[in-house]
């Protein structure tokens, strides 16, 4: 990325310029998860290879810088970091975080910005349920839907995983009972853990509901392939010619016993027969 020029302006009318892109951008991860319950606290950590002075954290609320944070870097491993908490979190907090780093001498040239981070902060409204046909646990490979439903007139549905959101959600549609869902097709790759569901409205797109009860998924095994169930057949089939050969000749050998046994009776009543007539 090529550095540029900002105009920053801030309420007093006091404006400065900022030179962006100068290095390269920091990392920034949420602690626990992305996922704030309302009234609770998260840690934004800006973290990067370079021995920055300062990390800067930027939040934005529909596009427009809502403000900015400042804190002296710590140096460790080779590398720098600072540590922003946030909370106890209101809506307010909710938005799209950034985060600068930068050095002492320079201060008004900034890093590359780091990939933006969504904070949603959930507990607003009632939390909707969640439900799966299958489950649970599945074959590696299979496909499965999740439903989320709710009686609450959200716009969208969201899902989770251990707490981390999974794509964009899904807009809410309207079923015949006046309930409001969203199918979630999973698969073919399935990760094991638990998911929730959350509803949320289009004015206001970082603030969620409670979550949903959690649905725990377990992958294992192997879904069979074409190829697998294709030498599985063949395998069934030896199986089956084997044992049609076997119960055939049992099958022989019985009878071939049966008729010796019984020509030897005949040939035995024969002979007291002709031993009979001799006597007498």
């Amino acid at each position: 990325m090529r550095p540029y020029l900002l105009l920053v302006i801030f309420p007093m009318f006091i404006q400065f310029f900022l030179f962006l892109g100068i290095y390269k951008k920091p990392f920034l991860l949420a602690l626990p998860t992305p996922l704030v319950n309302l009234g609770e606290k998260v840690t934004l950590e800006c973290r990067s290879e370079i021995m920055f002075d300062t990390f800067i954290l930027t939040s934005h609320k529909t596009g427009t810088i809502k403000g900015s944070f400042k804190l002296s870097a710590e140096h460790c491993h080779g590398g720098s970091q600072a540590n922003f908490s946030i909370g106890p979190v209101t809506s307010d907090d909710a938005g799209t975080y950034t985060c600068y780093g930068s050095f002492n001498h320079s201060p008004y040239e900034w890093s590359e910005s780091s990939d933006p981070i969504d904070i949603k902060i959930t507990g607003l409204y009632k939390k909707p349920s969640l439900s799966a046909l299958l489950g649970p646990v599945l074959i590696s490979g299979e496909n499965v839907t999740l439903s989320c439903i709710s009686d609450h007139q959200f716009d969208m549905f969201h899902l989770s995983i251990e707490g981390v959101p999974l794509g964009q959600g899904l807009p809410a549609m309207q079923s015949h009972n006046g309930t409001f869902k969203a199918k979630f097709l999973l698969g073919p790759v399935i990760q094991t853990g638990n998911y929730r569901c959350y509803g949320s409205f289009s004015n206001s797109s970082h603030v969620w509901s409670s979550p949903s009860d959690p649905w725990y998924f377990s992958v294992t095994g192997k879904k069979a392939s074409h190829r697998d169930l294709i030498f599985y057949n063949h395998g069934l089939l030896y199986i089956l010619i084997r044992l049609s050969f076997y119960m055939m000749v049992f099958l022989l050998i019985f009878l071939i016993h049966s008729w010796c046994h019984a020509k030897r009776n005949v040939h035995q009543e024969g002979s007291e027969c002709h031993l009979s007539s001799m006597r007498n």
